[in-house]
């Protein structure tokens, strides 16, 4: 089934874009006729399977093309497949047979793993409930059974020394990666992973507090923030004023580039609001990705984050037909999820809430057609950083969160004067918004 969705703007790159990567995405979604079920192709191309990494990072282009019911699926296998004896490990690969990839599993015993994978896809999960309001991923007892696991005693396998960190030893072969990055020898500890438990343990501590279960939601927030204290201390490198991103071994800190040892945690989030963030962003941005997977990653590192040029240059190269690999399934979602979160803004950033923050260029216009949200649907027009209209065209009960970069005791509901109020984005920026209740009539809110 083709999405409803649908994009245009001024810039022509983004555009085209945009209907290459809807189509590109679209080709890799495989509804019916596979013992899996719904399901999209979130790995290397030629392998028919879905991966834990890419999928969670996918989900978020999936959502917004209407593809719910295939990462409701494939978000469920992977936690149907924890298991104690995988030590609470899930398959890494699942086929479209619903078994897991022998080219990364041979037993309960060998099979590829990288550690930050169950807390990235909680994190996933946390998300993907906040944009479709599916009540499954926090009532579902499939679903809490892998939160809780993953959170206790996943993690208390793969720490060995007690210290409230894992770690990966010569011994855990390819079961037990401490990192995302797949070259060479896994390090000791990595960053990576620490920014994933940061996520992840945030993420369980919302969906616990939805369920009424306050003190333990407390005590997640809590680990989310020791995440963060230990990160800020003791993986901050003061003499080259950036942090490390791999620890080789205890106590001795990697001084390279590791690339996703360094850019995932600010992707997760762990460096938001911190005056640190700078350095990090600047040694990220003299280094760059390593592959086109994580160059995937890059738009939404830097945008909101103070590096907006910068987001929309690495936008703009995902787009463009040349790049080597490009088909690789994280390009094409990517391009559909920047352009909407990053470009236009448009995230979900708690429940019922819809926020529009814009950050097209000065001139620049942006509008999206049809666009799935709440189990509902809206259209949203964008001018420059000035204006935005949204419609609600399906669905009710959430709130519109009209954003606008910059200060502003009022902005204009209808062209009607109302008080603003501010929040501070990821890079301590001040953003002024107003709040609205969309009840199907179309609405603009603008700066006056």
């Amino acid at each position: 089934m083709e999405p409803k969705v649908s994009f245009r703007c001024s810039d022509p790159v983004l555009q085209e874009g945009f209907a290459w990567a809807k189509g590109q995405a679209m080709a890799y979604v495989r509804r019916t006729g596979d013992p899996v079920g719904p399901w999209y192709e979130a790995a290397l191309p030629e392998r028919d399977a879905f991966c834990v990494r890419d999928t969670a990072h996918q989900r978020a282009g999936a959502a917004i093309l209407g593809l719910a019911d295939c990462t409701y699926n494939m978000l469920r296998r992977f936690c149907e497949s924890i298991h104690p004896d995988r030590d609470d490990c899930m398959y890494w690969e699942i086929e479209k047979s619903g078994r897991p990839a022998p080219v990364d599993y041979t037993n309960d015993q060998d099979f590829w793993y990288n550690l930050p994978a169950n807390f990235d896809l909680l994190q996933a999960c946390w998300r993907e409930y906040l944009w479709t309001g599916d009540a499954r991923y926090i009532e579902d007892e499939v679903f809490l059974r892998c939160y809780e696991t993953s959170c206790t005693r996943y993690l208390a396998r793969w720490d060995r020394d007690g210290d409230g960190w894992p770690e990966h030893l010569p011994a855990d072969g390819r079961r037990g990666i401490a990192s995302y990055n797949e070259q060479g020898r896994s390090p000791y500890r990595a960053a990576d992973l620490l920014g994933a438990m940061f996520a992840g343990f945030r993420a369980y501590a919302e969906i616990l507090r939805l369920r009424g279960e306050a003190e333990q939601a407390e005590r997640y927030t809590t680990r989310a923030d020791q995440v963060r204290a230990h990160y800020l201390g003791e993986w901050y490198d003061a003499k080259r004023r950036r942090f490390f991103g791999a620890m080789k071994a205890p106590g001795q800190f990697r001084r390279d580039y590791y690339d996703t040892g360094h850019y995932l945690p600010v992707w997760f989030g762990l460096l938001d609001g911190s005056p640190l963030l700078g350095g990090a962003l600047s040694w990220i941005l003299a280094q760059g990705p390593n592959n086109v997977e994580g160059k995937s990653y890059f738009p939404a590192i830097y945008y909101g984050r103070g590096l907006e040029r910068e987001g929309l240059r690495e936008l703009r190269e995902l787009c463009v037909p040349g790049l080597k690999r490009r088909d690789y399934p994280e390009v094409s979602f990517a391009v559909i999820s920047s352009a909407v979160e990053q470009y236009m803004g448009i995230t979900v950033p708690a429940p019922n809430i819809l926020q529009s923050c814009p950050a097209l260029e000065d001139g620049g216009w942006a509008e999206l057609q049809q666009l799935p949200v709440f189990g509902g649907s809206v259209s949203i027009r964008q001018e420059g950083q000035k204006a935005t209209t949204l419609k609600l065209l399906e669905g009710s009960g959430f709130i519109w969160r009209a954003c606008f970069p910059g200060e502003f005791a009022r902005l204009l509901v209808d062209g009607q004067p109302r008080g603003a109020a501010q929040l501070k984005d990821a890079a301590g920026r001040t953003v002024s918004y107003v709040d609205i209740s969309p009840a199907g009539q179309t609405s603009t809110v603008s700066i006056e």
